[in-house]
């Protein structure tokens, strides 16, 4: 297991090094102590952050910037549920860089609000956790190790009778998981990482407790002021989940060097583990029906 204490060591192992990254889903969280990491741990860095609201987002830009001046740092609007979006974000990028040395993807949350479809007919909790990843990709801060069965009839979880809230979640897992493996397999001077952060002391549980009405608002008020406390007593910290999130990113364990390209880590940087239902879908061919899938929507949304 690495410890917190050798994982800063090693950040801080780094700091002749001028990165360019793009980070998505990062303007609050694990991803943005991610970005505090980085900036304090290397010099003249480059970038890029995909988030809602640049307007919103000023205030900690510019604590950002201070914490490295020589870095530049460039806020790019957009909404990252959509496919559109994804795709003119990606352009963008290209047009100013020939290359990045990492993409960070964690965008998306916890909700309890049900089946929902994106103005682009897509199930939103995959849209912003696996689909808008996937179009771009080398590290997702999800869930491995939490893979599980999935609904091949209903890939996309379009009809509203295939949505469950854990089921959802564990499909989108699964699905990373799958097409990173295989995206690997195309890509095999790339380093591709699914990451479980594990419990990290955010404000995603909160938000969580937040999309519960009806029956279950007993239940939110319980989980804000008693369980969530005591859940977090226990949990890392965001800056400690962002050391680690950068600890991944540029240490020489997680890189092509080692004869692998793709990393299922787990909540200490360590390997996931086996899931004996990766492998299955591996040899069943879903794996690959599943990328199928994925470059039909692709194709499907980005052609209207």
């Amino acid at each position: 297991m690495v410890t917190i204490e050798a994982v800063r060591a090693a950040n801080n192992s780094i700091s002749s090094q001028s990165l360019a990254v793009v980070f998505v889903g990062a303007t609050s969280g694990i991803g943005l102590a991610a970005i505090e990491a980085l900036l304090k741990s290397t010099t003249s860095s480059k970038i890029f952050l995909v988030g809602r609201s640049q307007s919103n987002f000023a205030p900690v830009l510019t604590k950002l910037q201070d914490l490295d001046t020589s870095a530049k740092l460039i806020f790019i609007e957009a909404q990252v549920f959509l496919l559109i979006d994804v795709d003119r974000v990606c352009a963008t990028i290209k047009a100013q860089e020939s290359a990045i040395d990492v993409l960070w993807v964690s965008q998306g949350g916890l909700s309890l609000s049900g089946h929902e479809l994106t103005p682009e007919s897509l199930n939103t909790d995959l849209a912003v956790k696996y689909y808008s990843r996937i179009l771009s990709e080398i590290i997702s801060i999800l869930g491995a190790g939490h893979e599980g069965a999935l609904s091949t009839a209903d890939i996309g979880l379009s009809d509203p009778k295939n949505y469950r809230f854990i089921a959802a979640a564990k499909q989108g897992v699964t699905m990373m998981s799958l097409v990173m493996r295989e995206m690997s397999l195309e890509n095999p001077k790339i380093s591709f990482i699914h990451s479980n952060p594990g419990v990290v002391s955010t404000s995603v549980h909160r938000k969580l407790a937040d999309t519960m009405t009806g029956s279950l608002v007993l239940f939110s008020w319980l989980l804000k002021w008693a369980v969530i406390p005591i859940f977090h007593l226990f949990a890392w910290t965001a800056e400690e989940a962002g050391q680690m999130g950068l600890y991944e990113l540029t240490n020489e364990r997680y890189s092509t060097s080692t004869g692998k390209n793709f990393f299922r880590l787990g909540e200490n940087a360590e390997d996931a583990g086996a899931q004996p239902a990766l492998s299955k879908y591996e040899e069943d061919g879903t794996q690959k029906k599943v990328w199928e899938h994925t470059l039909e929507v692709f194709d499907k949304v980005l052609a209207q």
